[in-house]
């Protein structure tokens, strides 16, 4: 018995450090010490030439809403170049970019994945920085200019922005407040050193940095930021610089969705261990390992261990007993999200837990997909309801 409470203690701890103890250390590191790689307030230099690169597939329904919104962000027209990149779309996508003058259209029949279609423009691309954006992310208006300000500091090579979930009416989601949460370890991540990976959905480098990426590559934002930052740059935080999101109606079609998600992070965490040979600072492995490795890996796994050992310990009583009333509440949440999920909103303290628990689950399954060769670089589109109203947040 003294064995299993070892193992079960040593379990949750690892399963705490990941997602308190190491945000906590962070917290305190970017106050003690992180001030130095804080962005600054305003940079009186000429701004750089963009391209802003959106890769998009069947997005008909949002893409016209995504290129009135990209024409509408506060940065000069001259040095703003907007392309869409429709490769393999089969609705009215690519025809839709053409009503829109100064939008560069790139169009192939074929169909051969996101990542194939970035990686083909982008030997086109002529300006000193590229932003990459989705056709269902929205961006506040003053996002360019913050990260192009971000790219003042010679150290930085590629720079993440600030993903938001918005939900109708309540944006206090089990998914919302994830994505508050990531944000704020994203800054002080940013602030110490490097974010260790940014949100596909907005992020900016370099463009003479880009390297190119395995055609298999499933989560092209981690692949192409780690790739700079083995270059000898890290990757800024700018908070200033927002993406906006819909979530989708149905978490089951979210879950669907999250598991190719999922099977991009296992795969970007197992290049790691595949002798891909990465050149990164000490600290910047301790970052991935807790924030990256750590929840893709491990923790997905030691979740359902921790509950079989407490049915173990349960006997024990004390501590055990209410560690299992908490975990055995998180698994009732989830079923009743679950079911709830097609037909009605569930309030914070039921879609919380059971986001993180469904999270988890879906890293499983992804790298079950991925091993079994199941789970290709061709993703789907999923319908979500208008984003209108949305183009809020700092600089707009």
């Amino acid at each position: 018995m003294l064995l299993i409470e070892l193992l079960y203690w040593i379990a949750i701890g690892i399963v705490v450090y990941t997602y308190a103890i190491y945000p906590g250390l962070l917290w305190v590191l970017h106050c003690l010490a992180g001030q130095r790689n804080q962005l600054p307030e305003s940079v009186n230099q000429p701004l750089p030439e963009i391209t802003l690169l959106i890769a998009a597939y069947n997005e008909a329904e949002c893409l016209e809403e995504k290129i009135l919104n990209a024409l509408a962000l506060d940065y000069p027209r001259e040095l703003l170049h907007i392309w869409v990149v429709t490769d393999g779309s089969t609705d009215t996508s690519p025809l839709m970019v053409t009503k829109f003058s100064g939008v560069q259209l790139y169009h192939e029949p074929e169909r051969r994945g996101k990542i194939a279609a970035i990686q083909r423009v982008m030997q086109y691309v002529e300006t000193e920085l590229v932003v990459f954006s989705d056709a269902n992310a929205l961006l506040n208006k003053g996002c360019l200019r913050a990260m192009a300000a971000a790219f003042s500091d010679g150290s930085v090579g590629a720079v993440a922005g600030e993903k938001r979930v918005v939900d109708g009416e309540d944006a206090l989601t089990g998914e919302s407040m994830y994505w508050i949460y990531e944000s704020k370890i994203k800054k002080w991540e940013g602030d110490l050193y490097s974010v260790t990976g940014p949100a596909g959905e907005i992020f900016a480098i370099r463009t003479d940095l880009y390297r190119e990426v395995p055609p298999n590559t499933l989560s092209d934002d981690l692949a192409i930021s780690w790739q700079i930052i083995s270059q000898g740059y890290r990757m800024a935080y700018a908070a200033d610089a927002i993406s906006i999101e819909q979530g989708l109606p149905d978490f089951r079609q979210s879950f669907a969705r999250r598991i190719r998600v999922a099977a991009g992070s296992v795969q970007a965490a197992g290049t790691i261990f595949l002798g891909k040979g990465y050149n990164w600072k000490l600290v910047f492995w301790w970052e991935v390992i807790s924030h990256r490795i750590l929840r893709t890996l491990v923790v997905p796994y030691l979740i359902p261990i921790i509950s079989c050992l407490n049915v173990v310990l349960i006997n024990e009583g004390g501590i055990f007993t209410l560690l299992f009333a908490i975990q055995l509440y998180g698994y009732l949440a989830t079923g009743v999200f679950w079911v709830r999920a097609a037909t009605a909103k569930s309030p914070f303290w039921i879609s919380l837990p059971a986001f993180f628990i469904l999270v988890h689950a879906t890293m499983i399954v992804g790298a079950w997909s991925l091993w079994l060769g199941k789970q290709t670089v061709l993703w789907k589109t999923y319908p979500r309801s208008a984003t209108k109203g949305y183009w809020v947040g700092k600089n707009d």
